[in-house]
């Protein structure tokens, strides 16, 4: 069933976005503050900093330390503001002024009150799992991510690899329905995560051919399989 079909109205609704090179604003540069901070610049993000006294931020590359109090100048253009100061008044203005701005902003200390809310994330290379309670226990959605950490290892960072140099290199055929419907599934069903894993090269070319077509190998697909990652 198609899961938006599913979605009750009124629910949130998950994208993800591209942040590189665009301007994202963090007013307090407290522990909470430099969180976002790491987030947004692995995102790729120009990262402005708003606080009277930054600590810990010196030589942080695509970081722009404004060493004062806010002003409502600092949330021109950015695409997305974080309110991460310990006044709550403060954080309100800063959401009015983002939202005034045409930016999506978040108060870290009220993140019902915001435009957004940052699921728990696990990276497996560009394989990205996210997972969200809605705002209403970060904590449950940690430990959800925690159980999908035990299911997803780093090998499906390469099978990633694999899937989408088959998609470039259109070795499936002029049409995306075979290789999305019949070729992905019969990789998986042939133990290509489990052969991955065990570092067997000649194993997942074996499949490979077996599946998708004689000649193709990791290496016409420009990928080099790691030692087994298990």
């Amino acid at each position: 069933m198609d899961s938006e079909a599913m979605a009750t109205p009124g629910q949130d609704y998950p994208i993800v976005l591209s942040l590189a090179g665009r301007l994202c604003v963090v007013v307090g540069a407290g522990a909470v503050g430099r969180r976002k901070i790491r987030g947004l610049l692995t995102a790729g993000a120009r990262v402005r900093v708003v606080d009277p006294a930054p600590a810990a931020l010196e030589g942080l590359a695509n970081v722009e330390v404004v060493a004062r109090s806010y002003v409502a100048a600092d949330v021109a253009g950015a695409l997305l503001v974080f309110a991460a100061t310990d006044d709550g008044a403060l954080n309100r203005r800063i959401l009015a002024d983002a939202r005034a701005g045409g930016a999506l902003a978040q108060a870290v200390d009220d993140p019902a009150a915001g435009d957004f809310q940052l699921p728990a994330l696990l990276r497996r290379g560009a394989l990205t799992l996210a997972v969200s309670t809605g705002g209403g226990s970060p904590a449950l959605a940690a430990a959800v991510r925690d159980l999908l950490a035990e299911e997803f290892g780093p090998e499906w960072a390469v099978l990633v690899e694999v899937a989408a140099a088959l998609r470039q290199k259109r070795l499936t055929g002029p049409e995306t329905t075979p290789y999305n419907h019949s070729v992905l599934p019969a990789l998986l069903a042939g133990n290509l995560v489990g052969l991955v894993a065990a570092g067997d090269g000649e194993a997942v070319e074996r499949l490979l051919q077996r599946v998708v077509g004689e000649g193709v190998t990791l290496e016409c697909l420009g990928i080099s399989l790691p030692k087994g990652l298990k």
